[in-house]
């Protein structure tokens, strides 16, 4: 990170920094409003005002929502669905409300889009890659975690059949521990459980209690 050396600068800074310090009592309590005045606030919005999608915002929303979708796609990931784009609407429509305005406009849009990043960030983020995925929120999984699963399916598949014949009962223990010894990295049981629910969704195997068997 750099920390540019200039004195204009410094000063423009530190001036800012003082001045959210530098506020009288009355100053402090006047930024603020009361629960009664906010409840009227909100009453009186959601009663009279039903605001209107500018041509311009309309615009901005499509744009916002076909970038979105841009990013997941160029790395065979989901980052937007139609329901984030109602979304988005809805919250471009409230931001409108805030300044008691009939009309989105794109300063709105523009609100709704960094408060809809900012929730993406805390909600949908793959821990592993860092990458927003929406299919977090739609399946509790993300698009890392599935292709983990397949590939760990894929793997559990040939060690199965090459431990048994068709109608063998294995250990499932057994096979635990084998696949916990030949994978690359560290496989945990919830991991393996999410496997073996895959193959026998895929009638691949049988599972029954702590045994299986192929199809």
């Amino acid at each position: 990170m750099l920390d540019p050396q200039d004195e204009q600068f410094d000063r423009r800074l530190a001036t800012h920094l003082v001045s959210l310090y530098h506020q009288s009592r009355e100053e402090e309590e006047g930024a603020y409003l009361d629960m009664a005045t906010l409840r009227d606030y909100v009453a009186y919005t959601r009663t009279y005002l039903h605001p209107s999608l500018s041509e311009e915002a309309g615009q901005t929303l499509v744009q916002a929502y076909v970038d979105m979708r841009k990013i997941g796609s160029a790395r065979g990931a989901v980052t937007a669905y139609p329901r984030q784009l109602e979304s988005l609407i809805r919250l471009a429509e409230a931001h409108a409300k805030m300044r008691f305005s009939d009309v989105v406009e794109i300063v709105d849009v523009e609100e709704a889009k960094r408060l809809h990043r900012e929730a993406l960030k805390q909600s949908a983020t793959d821990p592993k890659t860092g990458i927003i995925d929406v299919g977090i929120l739609t399946t509790g999984v993300s698009g890392s975690e599935r292709m983990r699963r397949q590939q760990l399916a894929r793997e559990l598949r040939r060690l199965i059949q090459a431990r048994a014949k068709a109608g063998t009962q294995l250990s499932r223990s057994v096979i635990f521990e084998e696949a916990k010894e030949q994978a690359q990295v560290a496989l945990t049981q919830q991991q393996f459980d999410a496997a073996l629910r895959i193959l026998s969704d895929e009638d691949v195997i049988v599972v029954s209690g702590q045994n299986i068997r192929l199809c």
